[in-house]
């Protein structure tokens, strides 16, 4: 078999396993989301980067979201390099669920692909190497977070690894280029991650060279210089619009960075979704807590330890237990003393995200076991009684219920959205507003909406809300009062959207009656939005 035909036929079987742990998207691509809110956000950035790059290349990060703050596509993640692929889908008028959906598929199978061809390259096992990118694609940490796109995108990691490796054994700036260039791919696929491997380089790295020798630690060192000067070169442009964005909202407060910081109860947690082990979803973890990595992952990895070590397990290793560790966040020594001389660090709530990393890492170590493994049993002719046991563990392990899906908004804008895309420029509201007690309230739709006009839009749903919004919330509490008119006028809004079927009716009728008596708030009518009728009123600017 040529390295082609096994590389596709990897793909195969990833992709293959992808579409069983994700079930039902496969057969829904076009139509259904994660019930969730935050694929709408993801769709949001899509949607956003495919029109910027063809009507504003250069505001790019001043996404129409909670007008009139700057450089909103950089209050989450942007997933840029995800937005580059999609581009030409939605140019070409592509259902945006559809373009969505295979983004995140791509990101399941990209990275167990990816993940085999480190293992392949370290171990030479066909076998071993499948169990690797077994682990990475099933992880169950990614079924947990099935709903964001950015998370599923690890792909870069395994291949950042792969390229220092080559870096080491041959010497070669080229490849230092290639490391570079994988590291600011995974900045751009989940700006999370690529600092994380940026953090857990400066302990792979070193230990890498050690584990090579003094000989081609030396040889390496020009290549390795190549690879961080490419990535900062890279990576810096990427890193000012986070940095502008950092300074307007401000940065994590602790409490926050604390209570999504894991311990070591949350390895022992896995999705609810899980067949075996839904039990411990609640029991040991929570939202973003939720870590275990399967108990087969685990037997293999202390297997490739136990028996005949090699230097590039302890590497491998030391980075898990690296990851592990800042996983820990707050709770944690490691991520303490980071923060307090890194104030950048303040800005990721979510340090348990680290478990993805040393998810990666443990199936390497995994590849390490099985590879002894499966050499231990040919010996003993118990082979295939080997590669049945461990498939029925992996199976408990890893198998998990149909995701639950809800559906996704239609290709065709309804009437409403029709007459704010045709209607002249100006800013756009969406009522009713949240409650700041339980954001992001409707917003994730509106932002998704706003696909069908691209207006200016003083809602908003990402990983921050700039005070001007929570300011304007709170000033918006009684609508249509001097005091809320006033605040829109403020912001130039022009057209005021009420969608009827998310109030109670006795609040929409109230509020029908006082927009009756506000003579600067003209009716356009009721027309036809997703969820029943909105009605559009235009505010006329001060005289």
């Amino acid at each position: 078999m040529t390295r082609r035909t096994e590389l596709a036929t990897v793909t195969a079987f990833v992709t293959l396993l992808t579409v069983v742990v994700t079930w039902p998207h496969a057969r829904l691509l076009s139509t259904h989301l994660a019930a969730h809110h935050d694929p709408l956000l993801s769709i949001w950035r899509l949607g956003w980067i495919a029109h910027a790059l063809r009507t504003a290349p250069s505001h790019l990060f001043d996404a129409n979201i909670f007008h009139p703050a700057k450089d909103t596509l950089a209050f989450s993640d942007a997933t840029l390099l995800q937005g580059l692929i999609g581009a030409p889908l939605f140019w070409l008028g592509a259902p945006p669920v559809l373009i969505y959906n295979l983004l995140l598929l791509a990101g399941f199978a990209g990275s167990g692909v990816a993940t085999y061809v480190l293992a392949r390259h370290l171990t030479g096992s066909v076998g071993a190497s499948l169990v690797a990118a077994t682990v990475c694609t099933v992880l169950p940490y990614r079924i947990e977070h099935v709903m964001h796109l950015e998370l599923q995108w690890v792909m870069f990691v395994p291949l950042t690894w792969w390229a220092l490796h080559k870096v080491v054994e041959h010497g070669s700036w080229r490849w230092g280029v290639v490391a570079g260039v994988c590291f600011w791919l995974q900045v751009l696929a989940c700006i999370y991650y690529g600092v994380f491997l940026a953090m857990a380089l400066l302990v792979f790295v070193p230990a890498l060279l050690l584990a090579s020798g003094r000989r081609l630690a030396t040889a390496a060192l020009p290549g390795l210089v190549v690879a961080g000067a490419v990535a900062a070169v890279l990576t810096l442009p990427f890193a000012l619009p986070y940095r502008a964005a950092a300074q307007n909202v401000g940065a994590r407060p602790l409490e926050d960075i604390a209570l999504y910081s894991a311990t070591p109860l949350n390895y022992l947690s896995t999705s609810a979704l899980s067949w075996v082990w839904g039990w411990t979803a609640d029991r040991w973890g929570g939202p973003e807590l939720r870590l275990f990595p399967g108990i087969a992952a685990v037997l293999l990895a202390l297997i490739g330890l136990v028996r005949r070590p090699r230097r590039l397990v302890f590497v491998y290793l030391l980075t898990t237990m690296v990851a592990v560790e800042l996983s820990f966040g707050l709770h944690g020594p490691g991520y303490r003393w980071l923060i307090e001389h890194v104030s950048a660090l303040q800005g990721f709530r979510a340090l348990a995200r680290f478990g993805a990393i040393a998810g990666v890492s443990l199936a390497m170590l995994a590849a390490f076991g099985a590879q002894s493994l499966f050499v231990f049993a040919r010996a003993r002719g118990v082979q295939r009684l080997t590669v049945a046991a461990l498939a029925v563990l992996m199976i408990a392990d890893y198998g998990v219920r149909p995701i639950n899906v809800m559906e996704g908004d239609p290709v065709e804008p309804p009437d409403a959205y029709k007459l704010l895309r045709r209607a002249e420029p100006g800013v756009v509201i969406e009522l009713p507003l949240p409650q700041l007690d339980r954001l992001p309230g409707n917003e994730p739709m509106y932002e998704a909406w706003s696909l069908w006009h691209w207006k200016p839009l003083i809602n908003g749903y990402s990983g921050y809300y700039p005070h001007d919004y929570i300011e304007t919330v709170v000033r918006m509490q009684d609508f249509p009062d001097d005091k809320s008119v006033a605040q829109l006028r403020s912001h130039h809004v022009r057209y005021v959207v009420v969608h009827r079927a998310l109030y109670d009716p006795d609040s929409y009728t109230r509020l029908m009656l006082s927009l009756a008596v506000r003579p600067e708030l003209k009716p356009w009518g009721a027309y036809k939005d997703p969820v029943g009728t909105a009605n559009i009123f235009e505010l006329s600017p001060v005289d």
